[in-house]
């Protein structure tokens, strides 16, 4: 069954895109959520007039998340924590932490761009990968400092 994404759908495709899926996973759990339209011959000629518009759309995201990453690359984090023996921390710093320390620098992300394969808990400088927009990744260095 042919359909066209409404909104990103992960494992799928991105906003925008006809995607030819099994007609159970459209029927059950596509079209109730209101992710994708049935791609009948109508709404394929409404999706063929308006592709410069998400095009425009898509360069403009795109030149942002570009610009983000830039800065986000000479970023250098700050983080005073408690420490025990060993300096393993109390506790761990998460992708949320991180989150509200870029926008204290004035970079806004959701806390899903941070991508942690698991929480720090050590001392020390690390570097945390942030997914700012699709092909498009920045490193950022977070410094893990023990509070006494």
């Amino acid at each position: 069954m042919k359909v066209i994404l409404r909104r990103d759908v992960r494992g799928l495709g991105r906003e925008g895109e006809v995607k030819d899926v099994k007609s159970g996973y459209a029927r059950n759990f596509l079209i109730p959520t209101g992710a994708v339209q049935v791609a009948d011959a109508g709404a394929l000629k409404n999706w063929e007039r308006h592709r410069t518009e998400r095009e425009d759309r898509e360069k403009a995201l795109q030149s942002e998340a570009e610009a983000t990453a830039e800065k986000l690359r000479g970023v250098r984090l700050e983080i005073g924590v408690k420490a025990g023996e060993k300096n393993r921390l109390f506790g761990s710093v998460t992708n949320r932490e991180i989150v509200e320390l870029l926008a204290k620098e004035g970079i806004e992300l959701d806390r899903h761009q941070v991508v942690l394969k698991e929480p720090i808990k050590t001392v020390g400088e690390h570097r945390v990968m942030v997914h700012v927009f699709s092909g498009i990744d920045a490193t950022v260095l977070v410094n893990v400092t023990p509070l006494h």
